[in-house]
């Protein structure tokens, strides 16, 4: 499981690698230099709010999530439990991939690193119990991921991260409900 996330980390590190120069794509002279600053000047502003605070959060949340939703599929008891967590995990999945594709065009913005040891401890519970502190933990990071989503609509100024943002909201409510409605039926 680790060497997953690990291949996901390092291919999109060497992905940001490989798109590295300036945002402009080409070589830059001394007759740009008052378009360089203005563009400077919008990379500060980007680099130093909302843009950046929210890579911040979001690329170590869904890793963990792409973490605890393998353990859903490995170790789930209830076939609708594993069944919720493949289609959350094809979610995720996408979400990680649109980010890497966003953040190789914007270098501006770094990547966070991600711890991702011991991050599924629930080893002392077993069969329904399990599954409870599973989608207990479901509820809790998909509204906090909700949470700062809606937040970071607001803080948020690159039009195209902002449609990220507002084109994976309805996909985690839509998450947060299913849960919801397995926890119900866990109790």
């Amino acid at each position: 499981m680790k060497l997953i996330i690990s291949i996901s980390l390092i291919a999109g590190v060497a992905l940001l690698s490989a798109c590295g120069g300036d945002n402009k794509g080409g070589s830059e002279d001394s007759s740009d230099s008052a378009s360089n600053s203005d563009t400077s000047s919008k990379v500060a502003q980007y680099n130093n709010k909302g843009e950046q605070d929210f890579i911040n959060y979001a690329i170590p949340a869904n890793t963990l999530e792409i973490i605890w939703l393998q353990a859903g599929i490995r170790d789930g008891r209830r076939a609708e439990l594993k069944d919720h967590a493949i289609m959350m995990l094809k979610d995720h999945k996408k979400l990680d991939s649109t980010v890497s594709v966003f953040l190789s065009s914007h270098q501006y913005l770094t990547v966070p690193p991600v711890e991702t040891a011991h991050t599924v401890d629930l080893t002392v519970k077993k069969g329904p119990s399990w599954d409870s502190a599973w989608t207990s933990k479901m509820i809790e990071d998909h509204s906090d991921l909700l949470d700062k989503m809606q937040t970071s609509q607001t803080e948020v100024k690159d039009t195209a991260l902002l449609a990220i943002i507002n084109n994976t909201i309805p996909v985690v409510q839509s998450h947060l409900a299913m849960v919801k409605r397995l926890q119900s039926k866990t109790k």
